[in-house]
């Protein structure tokens, strides 16, 4: 009984260390998979920078890879311990269906985020419009796509409502629109008005001169004649024209002797004793 005893306890013994000895092994498997995966991920990186892969294209697809080839390491550290990897992948997959039910916005996020690294309507970089938001594009991950606002608030997004909402993207064409609304007086002279207010666009170095500018009336409105005022500008240069001929536009209707109206009410106060027939 006693030798029995000593049996298996030594039996005992010897399992510990052979298991010991794999879950060891399969413990330098994973740091080791892990760091040579961290280098081939910056290798990857490095080499689509070289080769000038698109910023959006590059964000997406290095995730991607990297998960992937921890999930190699993982089920061959997994092996390594003794448990079969079909059985394994048995499991995992009973677990993955149970999680893909739910994780149906990531998983949709995740399509999203793959048709617009296809289909390409913005990019890292581009200046866009969309959900109510508006910035530079800094990152389109696997489910979320970063902006930066003009004031530089982060603006996280889901990529499936990007994806099936109107965005305004104004990185794609080169130029854009300006467009002042200005209104002068009745009693003002339109013919003059348009006159100045054309030599201030054609004389601006920020406007495209192989664009055609606009001064038309626009509407008559309660206490003024609308004009639209539109020129064309490079789009890196909008914003420096747009503050820059606001403030020409009225330092010019000024030295031209024409007037802006403002809405102005009148108030009279009635007494009681007054004579509504006069």
């Amino acid at each position: 009984m006693e030798e029995l005893s000593v049996g298996k306890f030594q039996w005992l013994i010897e399992e510990l260390i052979r298991v010991g000895i794999k879950m060891g092994l399969a413990l330098v498997i994973i740091i080791a998979g892990f760091w040579i995966g961290s280098k081939i991920k910056g290798i990857i990186r490095r080499r689509m920078i070289a080769r000038d892969v698109e910023p959006s294209i590059r964000e997406f697809i290095i995730p991607i890879i990297d998960v992937i080839f921890k999930l190699l390491v993982i089920l061959t550290a997994i092996n390594t311990v003794g448990v079969q990897i079909t059985s394994f992948a048995a499991i995992m997959a009973g677990l993955a269906a149970g999680v893909g039910l739910s994780l149906q916005g990531s998983l949709s996020n995740f399509a999203g985020g793959l048709l617009i690294i296809l289909f390409k309507p913005f990019k890292v970089g581009d200046y866009i419009e969309a959900l109510g938001h508006g910035g530079t594009i800094e990152a389109i991950s696997i489910l979320y796509t970063t902006i930066t606002t003009v004031n530089q608030q982060v603006v996280i997004l889901p990529n499936s409502s990007l994806l099936n909402n109107p965005v305004m993207n104004y990185s794609i064409k080169p130029n854009r629109r300006l467009d002042i609304k200005i209104g002068i007086s009745y009693s003002d002279d339109l013919e003059k008005a348009q006159k100045v207010l054309k030599e201030m666009l054609e004389n601006e170095p920020l406007v495209l001169k192989e664009q055609p500018v606009t001064v038309e009336v626009l509407e008559f409105g309660d206490s003024s004649i609308n004009l639209a005022v539109r020129a064309f500008t490079k789009r890196e240069d909008y914003w420096d024209a747009y503050f820059k001929l606001y403030k020409k536009t009225k330092m010019i209707l000024d030295d031209n002797g024409i007037s802006i109206p403002f809405p102005q009410t009148e108030m009279r106060i009635v007494q009681p004793n007054d004579d509504f027939t006069k």
